[in-house]
């Protein structure tokens, strides 16, 4: 069978950095190096400070996994080698593109890296044009690549967003602002340094929610996306890119306030469709958009420039649903997804990361096999209440039309739950809250019917498996 050539470009931070003198992996550090006081700190200073000399720190590949327990980039590797036969590595129809993403998303080297690797990796393939799989931060890379670099809309075929950042992170300005602790205690880096790593990161920045002002940032729905708010009612809201009450005060922090104006100059101004220079069409882009696993989806900012961060399940865990959502275009379809527990063999199985989701593989079929596109229809139990035997369970359906869009007047019937079916309202996705007193103890497998108006008349339908552990 003749593969079409993928490239894979990951989010923040998912690209390794190598010290060229040494060889040596910067990020993610060697635990042995953590344990190690000035080794560690070496380590910090490295990353904060400029290369000198140039090309001094160099980005490897996306990260695969961390300390040999968590799969990263390597859980999306061992789907595209397992199922559809991609040779990785060393073969020639994948090729992962690492970033530096101490640097700007858009900054010149990246993109002529990427370019590069697109050229490289069609002229290696018959001339076969490829296709991009881009995760979270990934899509601005990408989007970038496009609006300023519009000859590589003839090398790409599709393109697959997983979790992508179109409006903005809101992990980034919690990573920035408080950080997060890398590796084990004792061989970890503290999240206070991590926070003054990130600080320096301009990818950091150009992840932030762009300036309303200059960017419509509204959902599909006709809501705004509230994913930057003023604890202020009646005041305009503006971002945190032009609203800079959140940087430190001092001249020592005037870097922070440098990055953010740098981001928005470049950033702030966004448009809900990619609009390529000279009017090439956007190549056709399938948003799989995750909800159901706790995601930081918005910040507040008190008037004296103290940040909140507020978590709900409306994310995959790294992206805003709203964020992810946002995108539009005559070539986009979005793709809800629950993230959650699916049976895997017989088997209540958690899928953290979006693309592990078994649904994933229809649209993986979709644009890698060229399948005919469908219904896209599945549901994932909430993998924090299925466990707790004194919590209701939600239970998340997505029905949706082969372009993305729901269902016409789809309905859902939990067979031996819920008496009557329950309308999804015009809505692609519902979040249906089943009483645990519904559910038998101990292993719980039920069917869950969903039915829409099929194009000719009638109705359709397509049976969804829920397993549940009570």
């Amino acid at each position: 069978m003749v593969r079409k050539p993928v490239m894979f470009i990951p989010g923040f931070p998912g690209s390794e950095l190598v010290q060229t003198s040494t060889g040596k992996l910067v990020f993610p550090p060697d635990p042995f190096d953590l344990l190690s006081a000035s080794r560690r700190q070496e380590i910090i200073d490295l990353l904060i400070g400029p290369d000198n000399p140039p090309g001094a720190i160099v980005a490897g590949e996306p990260i695969r996994g961390v300390l040999g327990i968590t799969k990263q980039a390597q859980s999306l590797y061992d789907i595209l080698h397992g199922t559809y036969g991609y040779t990785i590595p060393g073969g020639g129809d994948f090729r992962p593109f690492g970033w530096d993403w101490r640097q700007a998303v858009d900054q010149p080297a990246i993109l002529d890296r990427a370019e590069q690797v697109l050229t490289e990796l069609q002229d290696g393939n018959g001339g076969a044009k490829v296709v991009v799989i881009v995760h979270s931060t990934g899509s601005l890379v990408f989007r970038r690549l496009l609006e300023t670099r519009p000859a590589v809309v003839d090398r790409i075929e599709q393109v697959v967003a997983f979790g992508a950042t179109w409006a903005g992170n809101i992990v980034a300005i919690d990573s920035l602002v408080n950080g997060f602790e890398v590796g084990i205690p004792p061989a970890s880096i503290s999240a206070s340094a991590v926070s003054k790593v990130i600080r320096h990161t301009q990818a950091a920045y150009d992840l932030f929610p762009p300036d309303p002002a200059k960017t419509n940032l509204v959902g599909r729905d006709g809501h705004p996306l509230n994913l930057f708010v003023l604890d202020a009612p009646g005041k305009p809201q503006a971002g945190p890119l032009v609203d800079l009450r959140w940087v430190p005060a001092g001249p020592s922090n005037n870097f922070m306030r440098q990055r953010a104006a740098d981001a928005d100059a470049r950033m702030g101004a966004r448009t809900i469709d990619i609009r390529i220079p000279g009017g090439a069409a956007t190549p056709p882009i399938t948003n799989v958009v995750g909800w159901g696993f706790t995601t930081a989806t918005r910040c507040v900012m008190s008037p004296n420039g103290d940040l909140r961060i507020e978590s709900t399940k409306e994310g995959d865990g790294t992206s805003a649903a709203a964020s992810a959502s946002w995108l539009q275009g005559p070539s986009v379809r979005t793709m809800f997804l629950p993230v959650g527990v699916y049976p895997t063999n017989g088997i209540p199985t958690f899928h953290s990361r979006i693309w592990d989701a078994p649904p994933v593989l229809q649209l993986l079929d979709e644009v890698l096999l060229d399948h005919a596109k469908g219904p896209f229809v599945c549901a994932a139990a909430d993998d924090g209440e299925m466990i707790d035997a004194r919590s209701d369970v939600t239970l998340r359906i997505a029905a949706l039309g082969p372009s993305g869009g729901a269902l016409p007047n789809a309905q859902v019937m939990l067979n031996g739950i819920t008496v009557h079916p329950i309308p999804l309202q015009g809505q692609p996705r519902i979040d249906v809250r089943m009483p645990r007193t519904a559910i038998h103890p101990g292993i719980f497998r039920f069917a869950a019917d969903v039915s829409w108006d099929s194009a000719g008349g009638g109705r359709e339908q397509a049976k969804v498996v829920v397993m549940l552990k009570s």
